[in-house]
């Protein structure tokens, strides 16, 4: 069945969710599969236009359009996620505008370089782990209060397989900083679960988006004959389980992290890392 097609239950009916990172990539995919679902979505990125800088196709002129179109309210606000000044006015303005947010996707991250520890310099690792990390952690605290007020909410932290255990090459502040997502994940769902407040977190692998690594070819090549699902993954995977883990699919559910990998976790992490060479 193609998502044309595909029915959508409402079950996020009433509800507000706040993706980082979402104008483009698996952010969007994540931010439009709620709105499918009958949330209102603030879309945040550091830049809301971003699709266009790597000929993303939309299907509207901006992510928030694509989710008017579905008949939500959407709201973009640009800022950076590892700036606490930023996460604070970012906050401040989703709550002029909604009363409450009942779903966060923290999804903002990224980034590649510095792979070694002996190698990478500390203004690189700092870089990095405030890009993934420190994003992830300073959103999380903005909008614990509130959630932990209204006993109830759902929090979701994106790390990687990387986090989870190392590959070749290394990637190391990458890899420290989604280790450190992991721990923040079960540590705040440990603090939040009294009050009704869900915590988890997932480890996609490698997902095909437009602005992917620059070398699909390759990577299908050397890569897809060691996954055992025969395939990389698409956005779509990582949005289905972004959508139990944001419903009441899960109510019953914190502190976990779920691989997203065609079951890829099971590889040698040799065979992990063969694309990037």
């Amino acid at each position: 069945m193609t998502e044309a097609c595909e029915y959508f239950p409402p079950r996020l009916r009433g509800q507000v969710a706040v993706i980082t990172g979402a104008a483009r990539g698996l952010g969007r995919a994540y931010a439009l599969r709620l709105a499918r679902l009958g949330a209102d979505i603030v879309v945040n990125d550091i830049n809301l236009a971003s699709a266009a800088d790597v000929n993303e196709p939309l299907s509207a002129d901006t992510v928030m359009d694509e989710i008017r179109h579905l008949g939500r309210q959407a709201l973009g606000v640009t800022a950076d996620v590892s700036s606490e000044a930023d996460v604070q006015r970012m906050f401040d303005e989703i709550f002029a505008t909604f009363p409450h947010v009942d779903i966060l996707v923290n999804n903002a991250g990224g980034g590649r370089g510095g792979n070694s520890v002996t190698e990478c310099s500390a203004e690189a690792w700092d870089a990095i782990i405030n890009k993934n990390l420190r994003s992830t952690f300073l959103c999380c605290r903005a909008v614990a209060p509130q959630m932990r007020e209204r006993r109830r909410g759902k929090i979701i932290n994106v790390s990687s397989v990387v986090g989870l255990r190392p590959i070749m090459p290394v990637l190391a502040p990458y890899a420290a900083a989604k280790a450190g997502i992991i721990q923040l994940t079960r540590t705040l769902a440990l603090e939040l679960a009294p009050y009704g407040v869900n915590v988890n977190a997932i480890a996609p692998s490698y997902v095909t988006t437009v602005n992917w690594m620059g070398g699909l070819g390759k990577i299908q090549e050397e890569l897809v004959p060691h996954i055992p699902m025969g395939r990389l993954g698409q956005p779509e995977d990582c949005a289905k389980v972004i959508e139990f883990l944001a419903t009441d699919l899960s109510d019953f559910v914190t502190g976990q992290v779920i691989s997203v990998d065609g079951g890829m976790g099971h590889l040698n992490p040799y065979y992990l890392g063969q694309a990037y060479r």
